[in-house]
């Protein structure tokens, strides 16, 4: 049995899932290019242990290549934008819990028509006026050719064509949302029903199954962190079923008020962040200053300090972009949540043995997080963003120990926390 891919991630042939993820975190993050520069060892095993995880970690090709070695697996493992960002916020795992995370290629597409020049691919096109002349027709009602006034008209019509097409992508937006929170809905009915629709179902025994899934989870990109959102979402609407319950109604005098403020604070946070990063991105690639100026003031800086700086900005730019995915993954749960904790062709019975379900997975997924075990799988980008928070935290410390004064305010670390 060809056993290669499985030594390079350090596990034997009858590893399972987790430790398939495990020994491909541990691996990885040794032989990172980041942590080897200059290392072309390093960097081919990098290329090599990302191969092994790709294969092993699908349960098709696992078989494939544990019958055939690795002469019996042949794909292509090209990663399109939207497929990244799946992976860097959630990935496969999470596919049930929170369905399709498509929200930061739906704002990179937005924007693209929002922020382009007025001329959109298949628009209609521009012509030069100055070839355009008064070729002596002999009408006596013949005006001169107006080229800037054509001109105006293109961009007015592409600038329509462009609000049409804006238009046409938010309703494909707002249709994948309804049908991404009927997936999701769908799927936490089948889950809370396990332990809803079996009345012998010991709370003991689904508790002992959620912590297995959390421990699974967790393990995923931002996983800790995706889990403790979906676990605070569960709380509140497991609490808030329980005022229903209570009382006959959903209490806006407490619940609502409380609620939109919560939201109104989380927006302003996000939109806080991503302008921070956006700064700190042109800031460290010195994007207002022309090339020569950057070039010197790079080299003025040094390596070091110029890597601090990137990786810095980097940290910011991840932290603004899970505010973003944050953001959307509450509104979809929350809405899913409501699907099933009110669906009003479930018996009442089985909707509180619901509720209470939700509540055992709230309390879990809330108080997910990587032991000392599990520091060394650390998730990549995970790990540029508690780089970055440690370096723009030390580079405080030692800017308030010099007591050097500048013009410019430090790079503040409060919007690294997690």
């Amino acid at each position: 049995m060809d056993t290669y891919y499985y030594d390079l991630l350090g596990i034997s042939p009858g590893a399972s899932g987790i430790d398939v993820k495990k020994g491909y975190r541990k691996q990885a993050f040794i032989s990172h290019p980041d942590k080897n520069p200059g290392n072309a060892e390093a960097h081919k095993k990098f290329l090599e242990i990302s191969e092994a995880y790709r294969i092993l970690s699908d349960p098709q090709l696992r078989a494939h290549y544990d019958q055939a070695g690795r002469d019996g697996v042949d794909e292509d493992g090209s990663v399109d934008a939207s497929e990244m960002f799946g992976r860097m916020f959630s990935g496969e795992s999470f596919q049930d819990w929170v369905g399709d995370n498509t929200i930061l290629t739906d704002i990179i597409r937005l924007a693209e028509l929002h922020l382009g020049d007025g001329g959109v691919e298949g628009g209609f096109p521009m012509v030069d006026s100055s070839h355009l002349i008064d070729d002596g027709d002999s009408e006596a009602t013949y005006e001169p050719f107006d080229g800037d006034q054509y001109r105006r008209d293109i961009k007015r019509r592409n600038e329509e064509l462009r609000d049409y097409r804006i238009f046409e992508l938010q309703e494909e937006i707002s249709k994948k949302r309804e049908q991404r929170i009927s997936f999701v809905a769908e799927k936490l009915a089948g889950k809370l029903d396990v332990f809803a629709r079996d009345k012998k179902k010991s709370e003991r025994r689904f508790r002992a199954a959620m912590e297995r899934e959390a421990e699974h989870l967790k393990l995923e990109s931002f996983g800790v962190h995706i889990l403790n959102t979906i676990g605070s979402v569960y709380k509140s609407k497991a609490t808030e079923h329980g005022w229903y319950r209570t009382i006959g109604f959903l209490s806006t005098a407490y619940y609502y008020p409380h609620d939109k403020y919560a939201s109104a604070k989380d927006t302003a946070k996000t939109v806080w962040n991503l302008l921070d990063a956006q700064k700190a991105i042109r800031e460290a690639r010195l994007d207002d200053l022309d090339l020569a100026d950057a070039e010197m003031i790079k080299a003025e800086r040094g390596p070091e300090e110029q890597r601090l700086i990137e990786t810095i900005a980097a940290g910011k730019m991840l932290m603004a972009c899970w505010g973003l995915v944050r953001k959307d993954l509450i509104g979809i749960i929350k809405e899913a949540c409501n699907t099933v904790l009110y669906d009003e062709r479930i018996p009442y019975s089985v909707l509180e043995r619901r509720a209470k379900a939700a509540m055992i997975i709230g309390e879990i997924f809330s108080n997910a997080h990587r032991d000392a075990n599990d520091h060394v799988t650390e998730g990549l980008f995970e790990k540029i963003v508690s780089d970055s928070y440690e370096l723009a935290k030390q580079r405080e410390e030692k800017a308030r120990d010099s007591d050097v004064e500048s013009n410019a305010p430090t790079e503040s670390s409060s919007a690294m926390a997690f």
